[in-house]
């Protein structure tokens, strides 16, 4: 019964002819942009437009010999690029970003710590790998709500 639901909706979404672990990909990025109910205050406010702050990481893709005006690259290794490019301390969209998050210092050094404990916590989420179980409740979460929200349109 689990396999056939998994089935449907990697049907539903159009991702069924992927390789597995790019299906594992997809549903991952899909289930954390839908389910993520952060109460992180940074998370109210967007911080990256992929439209917007094109200014920024092209010139950061040409680093890597990648002109995005003149050459076609596919999506997985575009968000793979953009990804690394995040992390490298060295972008100009990490130092955009970096402006975009700052926040005054507060006095207290427990308040501090917190803050970056709870930062490390979503990063350690985030770049957590993937486990067949979290795949699995990723999977049933969307189905739930790939199945409400068909519900919802029924009406």
């Amino acid at each position: 019964m689990k396999e056939n639901r998994i089935e449907e909706c990697l049907e539903i979404l159009g991702i069924n002819d992927l390789r597995t672990e790019e299906q594992e990909i997809a549903l991952n990025e899909i289930a954390g942009y839908i389910f993520d109910v952060s109460n992180d205050s940074n998370h109210s406010k967007k911080t990256f437009d992929l439209n917007l702050d094109y200014k920024y990481y092209f010139v950061d893709f040409l680093k890597y010999g990648i002109n995005l005006n003149k050459q076609d690259i596919d999506w997985w290794e575009f968000d793979t690029i953009l990804e690394a490019i995040f992390l490298d301390s060295k972008s100009i969209i990490n130092k955009v970003m970096e402006y975009r998050l700052y926040e005054k210092p507060s006095k207290s050094a427990k308040v501090q710590e917190e803050k970056r404990h709870r930062f490390m916590l979503k990063m350690k989420q985030k770049y957590s790998l993937t486990s067949q179980e979290n795949l699995g409740e990723s999977l049933e979460k969307l189905w739930n709500y790939v199945e409400k929200k068909a519900g919802d349109k029924k009406e």
